[in-house]
């Protein structure tokens, strides 16, 4: 297919063909037959992955239901529209075998089905991807990073995601088609469904902590300014990609919070009632089974055998108290001590509280000037105004106005503070070199 027909490629029309789509997506009996295949392949029932065609039929026989005389005609039928996207046959060896599409089919399935959390798997292809991206250099590697790196590994991304909604869903569809159940049991069921949401939820914090991987792919791609149409798309779909991702987590989150309180309401309900039927049986119990009677002229009450009575009286303790009387025997007064101001040590440090504070005041200055120079001009060179604070005040108040600047960038998000391994120094300051630091307000 040339680039031509690929730009006019038009998906609903072509699927829309009846014979296409069915081409596509076979009957459930054909499907269940190569899903039959695609399992013997997979347990290494045939040689080398091919299979003839009587392995076929006889896969047609274990699901197909027919009241033809003649099932092999209608069989044939099938492996003949097979062979378009499902099955090649090698003339040689006179076997067939499967297309890429077929595997495709059969393990999209079978994954989809199975199911298997691997929050680690993720960090591991997220990891690999940013690692890749930070490579690329030229617009044609990017583009490549872009149309097939990432989009080899879109689909696992997305799967574990998915397999995350289908576990809650399972959870509450069984809680629903045991309802009709003893009281008891449904209590039991109660409790594992919500360890089952419990568990969901913990996944849903372990694979938030896989994904942290592509915040720094959408900073890097934030940062690339390609000016071509075609590529700034693409970083476009990447972008919204990430966002999906991020909604979809915080969807699962907001349900979870949702379902949870109900289901501990209903169990607290359900749990209520069975706890104080319980309490009045022993109650009524202890009524019927217990006596009183007089032990030393006093009414004693006794219990069924096997439960203790209850101890309902203490003895007093006696205790001994022993005081003294603060007006006979007065303490002894503390002596004062009196303490003389030293007026030199007071004068220094009003002094040194001064110049402190005048180096606070002069710091907000430099402060102050360089957020002006950067609404004002867009860009200012950090590197270049440490040197210029540091003549005119010392290196020392430089560092303090840097290290305030840079947290104060970090926290506007319409600053973006840029460093290169490139070492800037001043003559006057021989002994102190920067990294090369320009501050940027973004458009």
């Amino acid at each position: 297919m040339n680039i031509e027909q690929t730009e006019n490629f038009d998906f609903i029309k072509i699927l829309n063909d009846d014979k296409t789509y069915k081409l596509l997506f076979p009957s459930r009996e054909v499907g269940m037959a190569i899903i039959e295949i695609y399992e013997g392949i997979e347990n290494n029932i045939y040689e080398n992955q091919k299979f003839t065609e009587s392995d076929l039929h006889e896969a047609f026989s274990k699901v197909y239901r027919t009241n033809d005389r003649y099932p092999k005609e209608i069989y044939s039928a099938h492996i003949m529209d097979l062979q378009e996207y499902f099955l090649d046959y090698d003339q040689q060896s006179q076997k067939y075998f499967f297309k890429d599409y077929a595997y495709k089919f059969c393990e999209h399935a079978k994954n989809t089905l199975k199911g298997a959390f691997n929050p680690t798997r993720i960090q591991k292809i997220c990891t690999l991807l940013t690692n890749s991206l930070q490579s690329k250099q030229t617009d044609e590697d990017l583009t490549f990073w872009l149309t097939d790196e990432f989009k080899k590994y879109e689909p696992d991304l997305r799967e574990q995601i998915d397999f995350l909604d289908r576990q809650i869903s399972n959870s509450l569809e069984q809680l629903k088609r045991r309802t009709v159940i003893e009281k008891g049991s449904f209590i039991n069921i109660l409790i594992a469904t919500n360890e089952s949401l419990n568990t969901s939820q913990d996944h849903v914090r372990e694979l938030r902590s896989a994904y942290a991987e592509t915040r720094i792919m959408r900073d890097i791609l934030n940062r690339k300014n390609a000016g071509n149409q075609e590529i700034d798309g693409l970083i476009r779909e990447v972008l919204f990609f990430i966002s999906y991702i991020n909604d979809r987590l915080n969807s699962i989150d907001k349900k979870l919070d949702r379902i949870q309180p109900k289901i501990r309401q209903l169990f607290s309900s359900l749990n209520k009632p069975a706890f104080n039927g319980k309490v009045e049986r022993f109650i009524t119990y202890l009524l019927d089974k217990s006596v009183v009677e007089y032990i030393e002229t006093q009414k004693t009450m006794i219990f069924p055998k096997g439960i203790l009575c209850p101890t309902l009286r203490y003895r007093t303790p006696n205790f001994t108290i022993i005081s003294k009387d603060k007006e006979l025997f007065p303490p002894k007064p503390k002596e004062r001590k009196h303490y003389i101001q030293n007026n030199k040590e007071i004068e220094r440090n009003r002094k040194k509280a001064i110049t402190f504070l005048k180096d606070i005041d002069t710091a907000q200055k430099w402060q102050d000037y360089i957020l002006s120079e950067i609404n004002l001009r867009n860009y200012i060179n950090l590197s270049e105004t440490f040197f210029t604070i540091a003549r005119q005040t010392g290196p020392s108040l430089a560092v303090t106005v840097m290290f305030n600047t840079i947290k104060h960038i970090s926290q506007t998000p319409s600053m973006q503070l840029e460093t290169a391994k490139e070492l800037y120094t001043d003559n006057e300051f021989n002994y102190i070199s920067l990294w090369k630091m320009e501050v940027r307000k973004l458009q």
